[in-house]
């Protein structure tokens, strides 16, 4: 970059004459070579293009980089210089990064690389990081006086440090690299990633995700996204994420599904979801049944908070079933609700009916998703159950999707998971 010291382009380098030791002109620079067994990553050769082959100068055997001269000059004879080679631990700048796509891990975000920045450190040339610049484009096509008249974004430079490689490596089906840190991401970070590259991409980062954490990918994707990605899977794999979604998370996605998939996918699952999905994909769009879930913990009015308490470790529900814990009574009708920290203060021979509240906020499967929403929050609710006209309970719609249900579109990406 020119405003900074001891640094240079890869597209300043990039067909600079290349000349020996004896002044005679070997031929234009190609690539230069770095090893990722450093970090950052320390510049080793540089490839020359000789006839019609390839020549590998090392560091070591350059005596000058000129860049006012386009000039490499080689502190060797021509015939010291060895026949082009790359190994598996380095990496071609110009060739994996140059015009090519990579994650920006401090703001989870693909970029392309414009340019790549070499700094000199001590007696070695290194890489510090990529430039994804609109001035960095116009230098390489050598209008250096528009590239300092363009305005600089926070994001163009990314430091080597941030920079991961999963696009190259995802091309060359290198998973244990291109999963080292992404796996580390969380799924809302990871789902944004992969809604950055093509198909082939998509369908490889999922495919080695733990199936647990695919679903939760998922979840996380846009909905124009879930269905395609669903879809690229195997069917076998398909219907083990599946059954690990939340349930009206997964019946969403099943609607979105060719109707033979969707078909073929339920009846892979075990009987008591697959019955859960077709009823919720049973309720008519925006009403309280279509954006209930099934997945919540019903205790009976009986049952003492001892033994309420003993079912939930063996069981071990989700996060978001233990809002709220609802009581019912033989034929599964709601009669209370218990909050989690109720249950955990009272004596362990309570029984529930003496501390459960008894006048529970409900709606019927049939109200409309906006008063699901106005009741939710007129009573301060993080969950609200569904009821049939007998009272017997049929899910909960938990906050988070009563208001993605009736924000506005472009409000909908920023609303937070409340229940993972």
């Amino acid at each position: 970059m020119d405003e900074t010291p001891g640094s240079l382009t890869l597209s300043e380098l990039e067909d600079m004459k290349v000349v020996d030791v004896a002044g005679v002109e070997v031929g234009a620079l190609l690539d230069v070579v770095a090893t990722t067994t450093a970090d950052p990553p320390v510049v080793t050769a540089f490839f020359i293009q000789y006839g019609d082959g390839q020549l590998a100068a090392s560091w070591a055997q350059v005596a000058e980089i000129d860049v006012d001269a386009e000039r490499l000059l080689l502190g060797v004879p021509l015939d010291a210089v060895k026949p082009a080679s790359l190994r598996s631990d380095e990496l071609s700048l110009v060739d994996a990064l140059l015009d090519n796509q990579v994650l920006d891990m401090r703001r989870r975000a693909f970029v392309r690389v414009q340019d790549v920045v070499l700094e000199t450190r001590e007696d070695r040339l290194v890489v510090a990081g990529v430039d994804a610049s609109s001035a960095a484009l116009a230098r390489r096509f050598g209008l250096r006086f528009l590239s300092r008249r363009l305005p600089k974004k926070s994001g163009d430079f990314v430091p080597w440090g941030d920079v991961n490689l999963i696009a190259l490596r995802l091309s060359r089906l290198n998973f244990v690299e291109a999963f080292a840190e992404l796996a580390e991401l969380h799924p809302a970070d990871i789902a944004e990633v992969i809604g950055q590259v093509g198909p082939r991409e998509r369908a490889a980062v999922l495919a080695a995700l733990h199936a647990g954490l695919a679903a939760d990918t998922l979840q996380e994707m846009d909905e124009d996204l879930r269905s395609a990605a669903l879809q690229e899977m195997p069917v076998e794999r398909a219907s083990v994420v599946l059954e690990r979604i939340e349930a009206d998370e997964a019946a969403d996605i099943l609607s979105g599904l060719p109707d033979s998939l969707a078909q073929e996918l339920l009846a892979r699952l075990p009987d008591k979801r697959e019955q859960d999905l077709r009823r919720l994909a049973s309720h008519p769009e925006h009403t309280a049944g279509s954006l209930m879930t099934t997945d919540f913990v019903m205790l009976p009015r009986t049952a003492t908070a001892g033994k309420a308490l003993a079912w939930i470790r063996r069981e071990r529900p989700e996060q978001h079933m233990m809002t709220y814990l609802y009581v019912v009574d033989r034929e599964e009708r709601l009669v209370g609700v218990v909050s989690l920290r109720d249950l955990v203060l009272a004596d362990p021979d309570d029984q529930l009916l003496t501390f459960m509240e008894d006048d529970v906020v409900r709606v019927t499967a049939d109200v409309d998703e906006e008063e699901v929403g106005r009741i939710m929050t007129k009573y301060d609710l993080l969950a609200i159950p569904v009821v049939d006209d007998q009272c017997a309970l049929l899910g909960i719609v938990t906050l988070d999707d009563a208001l993605e249900a009736v924000v506005p579109g472009d409000w909908k990406q920023r609303l937070p998971r409340l229940f993972r």
